[in-house]
């Protein structure tokens, strides 16, 4: 390419296989040169994509379709490289976990989800980090479980993720659903609890995916084969139990040092090797179109997407035929 090829990620500890892969000279190992943006929100993100600002981002799934469809001012040839995080959402609620409450789906959860809502007096706020995210998806899979409409039962806020702690310490939101550290961070504050993550609503899901632009394809014939070389080293040292303590140092170093200035001890407990069921998964494997299928279906559902926009998705590699019809 005729300049650095710029990724944009945000503050979230899923970014860890771009962050190491740099700091540890993997990029250029492979013969890229790389500048790492680390945009304020996702709709940064989205935008710098259409716009040309970003030639490649971490991203999750719905919001880079959405974009590629033109659903941020315009159509971009936005094209998946490879599934890099999988999980690792949870769902807060503010306040503390009180005794007997039982949040599985059904009359329990609902009943749970009621007092809960008694002791806030008032129609709960929750957070998600974009209208068209996975984490959307995800919280309103969960409160239709336990008999709850995310329209008409709560108010939905969106902000960036780095933003959700202090907005739960300030009580200008109830609760969020978000990608890691931030639950667990939320929890060891004391700031709420975990209700429900990943784990248990969309096992194994596909959270965050590399993306390219049609610019960058086109400057650059072998990019994505190189990306998806240097992430493979990236993950192998993602994963890896003894470098655990080492990554998430680097993540909670200040962004002038090459960090993403991650609460330590909250990034620790999600690393990999951690025994917590919405721990980190990071997996280095080939494009799973039919990994979307609950996504789509969900997108459609919720009136994102139309069969013709699954059409052009299934053009642009996202999905295959079979889902397209």
């Amino acid at each position: 390419m005729s300049h650095p090829l710029r990724i944009g990620v945000l503050r979230l500890a899923d970014s860890a296989p771009i962050v190491v892969a740099r700091n540890a000279g993997l990029f250029e190992r492979h013969g890229l040169s790389v500048d790492i943006a680390v945009s304020p929100s996702w709709a940064n993100i989205a935008d710098g994509l259409v716009w040309n600002g970003l030639d490649s981002a971490l991203i999750f799934p719905p919001l880079a379709m959405m974009t590629a469809l033109g659903r941020r001012g315009r159509k971009t040839g936005l094209r998946p490289v490879q599934a890099v995080s999988f999980g690792g959402n949870m769902i807060v609620l503010r306040g503390p976990a009180r005794p007997g409450h039982d949040w599985t789906a059904g009359r329990a959860g609902h009943r749970s989800f009621r007092n809960w809502k008694a002791d806030i007096g008032r129609t709960p706020r929750l957070a998600v980090v974009h209208a068209y995210s996975t984490h959307l998806l995800i919280l309103t899979r969960f409160l239709s479980s336990i008999g709850i409409s995310v329209q008409d039962d709560v108010q939905l806020k969106i902000m960036p993720p780095d933003r959700i702690i202090d907005a739960l310490s300030a009580g200008s939101i109830d609760g969020f659903c978000a990608g890691p550290p931030w639950g667990e961070d939320a929890a060891r504050q004391g700031l709420g609890f975990v209700v429900a993550g990943s784990a248990a609503i969309c096992p194994g899901h596909v959270e965050k995916v590399l993306v390219l632009n049609d610019q960058a394809h086109i400057e650059a014939a072998d990019l994505s084969r190189t990306l998806l070389a240097a992430l493979h080293d990236a993950i192998a040292l993602c994963v890896d139990p003894a470098n655990a303590d080492d990554i998430a140092r680097q993540l909670a170093a200040p962004l002038a040092k090459g960090g993403l200035a991650l609460p330590f001890a909250a990034t620790r407990a999600i690393m990999p090797d951690a025994s917590l069921p919405d721990a980190m998964v990071f997996k280095s494997r080939s494009w799973d179109h039919e990994a979307l299928g609950w996504m789509v279906s969900d997108m459609q559902g919720l009136g994102w997407i139309s069969p013709e926009d699954v059409v052009s998705l299934e053009r642009l590699g996202w999905l295959t035929q079979e889902m397209a019809r």
